[in-house]
């Protein structure tokens, strides 16, 4: 469970999978707000679960 301090929501504008041995999802997320500070490695959430 996120609990961090929730900035922003958004929604998911697209999913792709990649064909990668890694098995690598891309989701990108349209929001009104984009945190200027945001870096690699930030706590991001979706759904209440961090995805970091």
């Amino acid at each position: 469970m996120f609990t961090g301090i929730v900035e922003e929501v958004g929604r998911v504008a697209s999913i792709e999978q990649s064909e990668d041995p890694g098995n690598i999802t891309r989701l990108t997320v349209a929001a009104e707000l984009v945190p200027g500070d945001m870096r690699l490695g930030d706590s991001i959430a979706v759904n209440g679960a961090c995805l970091t």
